[in-house]
């Protein structure tokens, strides 16, 4: 967790829809409201802003309370990134409040505390994301790989690596002696907002209204070239 003064003055919003939930997180004069939702259950792009609204409704929250809204920018599923950095957009211009996007796996680097070098993965349309983190910085870039390059990769590495994911289940069973799985959102939520607050505090602006999330998709001959170096 980040602790920061910042954490006693902002009344915040984030969302992360990357990949295998759907996760709304205010925090708001002290208390902290969610709701967490499998991706299954979220059918379709209307059945966001419903959930949303419906969820606002019931706990009763006032949304010109809110000072910054933060997104989860992936990488992850195309689809579920557009529709949260969609949604956070929308709300930023329509209630005139800034936004921030933070990358999903700068979030996940942070949910485990080891000395020990991370690998952050996650899953979707048929390819692999891995980024290497240590002291929780970013090395280099995330970079994706097939199932078998991953494998090799994962393979040829040194065993103090920690692999961290989330429900990339032939990855646990081959690697779990160093697997870690990310399965506490409401920490992923508290992580991202002090992580949003954070970068806000430092710029004392928002991001640009025509950013976009991180989808990672490098060609096969730079897949092919890091493999190699």
């Amino acid at each position: 967790m980040i602790v920061g003064f910042w954490n006693l003055i902002m009344n915040t919003l984030a969302i992360e829809y990357s990949y295998k939930n759907l996760l709304i997180y205010f925090q708001i004069n002290e208390e902290i409201l969610f709701l967490i939702m499998k991706r299954n259950e979220v059918n379709n792009v209307l059945n966001v802003p419903k959930l949303f609204n419906d969820f606002i409704l019931d706990k009763n929250i006032d949304l010109g309370n809110l000072d910054l809204l933060i997104n989860s920018s992936g990488p992850g599923s195309f689809t579920g990134l557009r529709i949260s950095l969609s949604f956070i957009k929308g709300l930023s211009l329509g209630l005139s409040i800034p936004f921030v996007n933070i990358p999903t796996f700068d979030v996940c680097v942070r949910l485990f505390h080891t000395e020990s070098d991370i690998l952050v993965l996650s899953f979707t349309a048929g390819r692999y994301f891995l980024g290497h983190y240590r002291d929780f910085k970013l090395c280099g870039n995330i970079v994706c790989f097939s199932e078998i390059d991953l494998l090799k990769y994962l393979n040829e590495l040194d065993c103090k690596f920690v692999i961290v994911g989330n429900d990339i289940n032939f990855i646990y069973e081959k690697f779990k002696s160093r697997f870690r799985v990310i399965d506490d959102m409401r920490a992923f939520g508290a992580v991202l907002t002090d992580l949003g607050k954070a970068k806000y505090f430092k710029s004392r602006q928002g991001d640009d209204i025509l950013s976009g999330p991180c989808y990672v998709r490098p060609s096969d001959a730079e897949i092919n070239f890091y493999l190699l170096k």
